[in-house]
């Protein structure tokens, strides 16, 4: 029989506390990821001897904080501070910079403007820490040195409208060439598809920054960015934040695009970081595009942004559609003609089959259990949500159970079935969000497309037709028109020199006007004097607050006492509460541009006192793309 074996009492070695600090600036001023959004300001910690020699600005270190062991970024070092009995930073993450002064800087300017921790800029600014990488920087000696911010400064402030008849990213990357002769480039594009074309026309040392990249790969081009000269970087929306250390010039590709906006909070958007940093950093500052947002618009016509084009004139025809046909009677005709010299480039609303459908018998919309309208992708396809993607096999109608649907809304595909019957003989070619065509070879077809997914064909298109004009222009919110002044400069863009452009919509819209002289002032100088008669944005700042519905009331009555007891700026105005769903509610506040600063700082102390109190949180977000 075994006997057991006495039990033995494992040997662990204590950490041990440090107790000498750094002969040299042994305190640090640091930003730490607590996750704490009221703990937005900076700590003192002290610089323990042994880890001296790895400390500098711009690094990450670990630091205790409230019981456990938290990242941190290094801020500053100095020989003195205010605070005693201060904790030691506990260890070094990485011995690499991977914030520059430059990038603290506006990283502090702008958390304070979006009401955030400096921390939820961080997260979209570097990306996560490879410790491979880290190792393989180590070894290689960076003579590149990071600058302080610049202070202020003569900043260019450019729109580059882009022309028809011409390769837009090609047109980019050459200017972008030209400019990296001054110093680094950097291009902020809005989506992976056109970050993917320009990326080929570019010279091969081209520093790529992408969510869709290897965490290795990104965190390498990442650090890479930061420390070589004369470099040309590219990315999408959190590219933004890259400092090369010798960056001259800024360039923002479609600025008006949803994609530059961050969804997350704080939702910031990468047009207002670009002009924080041209101004903190007197850079050069090029927006690029077909048709400028609303915010760029007045920046325009204020002149603080100059607006340079070309006189060009386009021909453009309308043909007034009757009842819900798709093709006017009298557009045949020109379209054929066009088909006989190349394809030809059909833009619609919308993408999918049918965007909407409705019960036979009792003609209500048919909707999910989530709220969620019910669309067709395809002939014969099921119906599927277009919220939660649930596919109803077999669906029966909420009202009368029946199980007959109709088909309301046309869809791209449904378009191209259209049109196809039409035009026979012809090859039909879709392109949308779902599945993109990125070029087209075949001289006979016809190309139906949703916005901004139009193929490239390489000597133009004979023709470009806008359909369902009605349909662009019908959407109530403040980007509606935006977007189809975009949707239709963008297409019509792409006819070949001499080809037509036939628009299907009432002729006495003004965005015809605006695509036949190639002027799309035309459009958003109205959209600009109605705004401004109303004080909306841009003329003025919004803020949403997304709160739960049973404390909605009470926290738009207290925000309308603070007005009253001129706690927050005279211009505010305090729209809502609007029901969103069965939990929350929506309040909108709007203010003149001069008093933001104020608002913000009341909003400011107001959602700290929140959290202190252990309340629900808000959902905060500063100029939204949508209000609604």
């Amino acid at each position: 029989m075994s006997t057991a074996r006495p039990l033995r009492l494992k040997r662990q070695e204590a950490a041990r506390p440090d107790s000498f600090e750094a002969v040299s600036e042994p305190y640090v001023k640091v930003w730490v990821d607590n996750s704490v959004s009221h703990l937005d300001g900076t700590f003192d910690y002290l610089v323990p001897e042994r880890l001296s020699d790895q400390i500098q600005v711009g690094i990450r270190v670990g630091v205790p904080f409230a019981g456990r062991d938290v990242e941190a970024l290094v801020l500053e070092r100095s020989s003195e501070s205010e605070i005693t009995n201060l904790k030691f930073v506990s260890s070094v993450i990485s011995t690499e910079i991977v914030a520059t002064p430059k990038l603290i800087s506006l990283v502090r300017t702008a958390s304070r403007r979006w009401i955030c921790h400096p921390y939820d800029f961080l997260r979209s600014a570097i990306p996560v820490r490879v410790a491979a990488v880290d190792k393989l920087f180590a070894n290689k000696q960076s003579s590149k040195t990071h600058g302080l911010p610049s202070v202020g400064g003569e900043t260019k402030r450019t729109y580059l409208h882009l022309q028809p008849h011409e390769d837009s990213l090609k047109k980019l990357a050459d200017f972008a060439i030209k400019e990296s002769d001054k110093g680094s480039v950097l291009i902020v594009l809005a989506e992976e598809r056109e970050l993917s074309e320009i990326s080929h026309l570019l010279p091969e040392e081209t520093i790529v920054l992408s969510s869709t990249l290897s965490r290795t790969m990104r965190y390498s081009n990442y650090l890479r960015a930061l420390n070589t000269s004369k470099s040309i970087v590219i990315g999408t929306r959190n590219a933004i934040f890259a400092t090369p250390p010798d960056l001259q010039t800024l360039i923002i590709f479609r600025e008006n695009s949803q994609s530059l906006y961050e969804p997350r909070h704080p939702g910031w958007n990468v047009r207002d970081i670009a002009l924080l940093r041209g101004e903190q950093e007197s850079l050069n500052l090029y927006f690029v595009g077909y048709s400028p947002s609303l915010e760029m618009a007045r920046l325009i016509e204020s002149r603080e942004v100059k607006f340079l084009s070309k006189k060009v004139r386009l021909k453009v025809t309308t043909y007034t559609p009757k009842s819900s046909e798709l093709l006017p009677d009298r557009i045949f005709t020109p379209i054929r003609s066009a088909l006989r010299d190349g394809p030809v480039l059909f833009l619609v609303p919308k993408k999918g089959y049918a965007s909407a459908l409705m019960c036979k018998k009792c003609k209500n919309l048919a909707t999910c259990t989530c709220g969620g309208k019910l669309s067709r992708r395809s002939q014969g396809a099921p119906p599927e949500c277009v919220h939660c993607a649930k596919i109803y096999t077999p669906w029966v109608c909420n009202w009368c159970s029946e199980d007959k649907l109709v088909l309301l809304g046309r869809g791209a595909i449904r378009h191209g079935e259209e049109i196809g019957r039409a035009f026979p003989g012809y090859v039909v070619v879709n392109s949308d969000a779902d599945t993109t065509v990125r070029e087209i070879s075949d001289r006979r077809s016809l190309v139906i497309a949703t916005p901004g997914m139009a193929p490239r064909y390489t000597n133009g298109y004979s023709a470009v037709v806008l359909l369902e004009g009605g349909s662009f222009f019908s959407y109530s919110d403040l980007r509606g028109q935006e977007r189809s002044r975009e949707a239709f400069f963008e297409a019509s863009s792409k006819v070949k020199d001499g080809g037509d452009v036939l628009v299907a919509m009432d002729p006495s819209n003004p965005i015809l006007a605006a695509l036949s002289t190639w002027n799309p002032a035309h459009m958003y100088k109205r959209e600009l004097a109605e705004l401004s008669e109303l004080q909306l944005p841009p003329f003025s700042r919004a803020v949403t607050l997304d709160v739960f519905l049973k404390e909605a009331s009470s926290i738009a009555d207290g925000f309308k006492k603070a007005l009253l007891d001129q706690r927050i700026p005279e211009s505010t105005k305090i729209l809502g509460p609007s029901i969103r769903n069965n939990e929350s509610a929506r309040i909108i506040l709007t203010t003149a541009l001069s008093d933001f600063d104020r608002l913000t700082d009341f909003l400011r102390e107001y959602i700290k006192h929140r959290a202190v109190t252990k309340k629900d949180p808000l959902q905060v977000r500063i100029d939204p793309y949508s209000l609604s």
